[in-house]
């Protein structure tokens, strides 16, 4: 079994903006940190909303199934569309990056982008991403990751909120070409927080901050 854990500690404010799901945009003058471990490595991110549309910041990945790549580049992230509907909400963004990809010694420019698509009401969570990335000749892929969520129970904004989820990833460029991973979400004001275990047999460790 291989366990990838990140420790933080950050002590933050924060505006009800934030809703259960690591979502790419904070509120207007907001600053996000996002941190993930799964099966394909570690991903660290900052960023920066200028307007409620848009956020701009810094992305990082170390990728280790199949390839230690490393990206480095900064990330636009966009909100395309909204729904806010009576029992929950609904949205499209975009996360865009290009810099740089290391691998062996050798440095590559490198560009990526993805779509996140969700909808969230207080019992139901679902969501869809692709991600396309093209690491100049060491590496060019397609993945997809979708998730299904419920609350066991209904929380307000100041208790803490528990999710029960799961996760199917899809990598063919990697070797464990599908990864299912069922997983617990626990949020509370400024923090996020989730854990899981896959089933190439990875603990996931995420989580999320914004102030």
């Amino acid at each position: 079994m291989k366990t990838t854990t990140f420790l933080s500690l950050l002590l933050t404010t924060f505006s009800p903006a934030l809703i259960s799901e690591a979502k790419p945009l904070s509120y207007v003058g907001g600053t996000m940190v996002m941190q993930e471990n799964d099966e394909t490595g570690h991903t660290v991110s900052l960023d920066y909303t200028f307007i409620p549309t848009n956020a701009f910041g810094f992305y990082l990945k170390q990728e280790e199934n199949g390839k230690e790549i490393l990206m480095v580049t900064p990330e636009f992230n966009t909100l395309l569309k909204r729904w806010n509907l009576p029992d929950g909400q609904g949205n499209i963004f975009n996360m865009t990056g290009a810099g740089l990809a290391r691998y062996q010694g050798n440095n590559q420019p490198c560009l990526w982008t993805a779509f996140l698509a969700d909808y969230e009401s207080r019992r139901w969570f679902f969501s869809y991403e692709p991600r396309f990335v093209w690491d100049g000749d060491i590496e060019k892929s397609v993945w997809q990751r979708t998730r299904i969520g419920i609350a066991p129970y209904l929380a307000k904004y100041n208790d803490l909120n528990t999710w029960i989820m799961f996760q199917v990833d899809h990598h063919p460029a990697k070797h464990d070409h599908f990864v299912a991973t069922p997983l617990i979400r626990f949020f509370y004001k400024t923090y996020l927080f989730e854990v899981g275990y896959s089933s190439n047999q990875h603990i996931m460790i995420n989580w999320q901050i914004q102030f």
